[in-house]
């Protein structure tokens, strides 16, 4: 077994196999796919939506990009194939459910509930889907695992 295979799953078992980010930008599976380009949008555009419901709000301009910064800067990241936008997609969903539990009985109260749930929605998929990981965590499953006599 060389170094590649060493990472196992902490839940299945299954191990993690590290390939490189040139690895990952050439193979077919590196490309995103439509549901992929859709959650970068989804966050560039609730982003967008944040910034002018706050700086209509009364908020202002620049409180209001600070608000939409981190939700602008993941979509952009999940567009461009950047790992680290999976560390703001997080924060992203904290801010997001921050702003729910803040806001409850307010008229942005529904906004930020659905926010929230799609995030959530969106965060197991970024966390867990296999393409997801092979994209911005570079690594994937290696379901045919290699006995030791192999």
């Amino acid at each position: 077994m060389t170094d590649r295979y060493e990472k196992q799953d902490h839940y299945t078992g299954i191990p993690w196999v590290s390939v490189t980010p040139q690895e990952v930008r050439g193979h077919p599976k590196g490309q995103l796919t439509p549901l992929l380009w859709l959650i970068g949008l989804f966050f560039i555009g609730s982003a967008l939506l944040k910034i002018w419901l706050l700086a209509q709000g009364g908020l202002g301009l620049g409180g209001a990009v600070l608000s939409g910064l981190f939700p602008l800067l993941t979509g952009i990241g999940l567009l461009m194939r950047a790992p680290w936008a999976l560390i703001l997609a997080v924060l992203s969903a904290g801010f997001s459910l921050f702003g729910l539990v803040r806001g409850f009985g307010t008229d942005t109260s529904l906004i930020y509930l659905g926010e929230t749930i799609i995030m959530a929605g969106i965060l197991f998929y970024l966390m867990d889907g296999d393409r997801p990981n092979f994209i911005y965590r570079h690594r994937y499953r290696k379901y045919s695992v290699l006995k030791d006599g192999e």
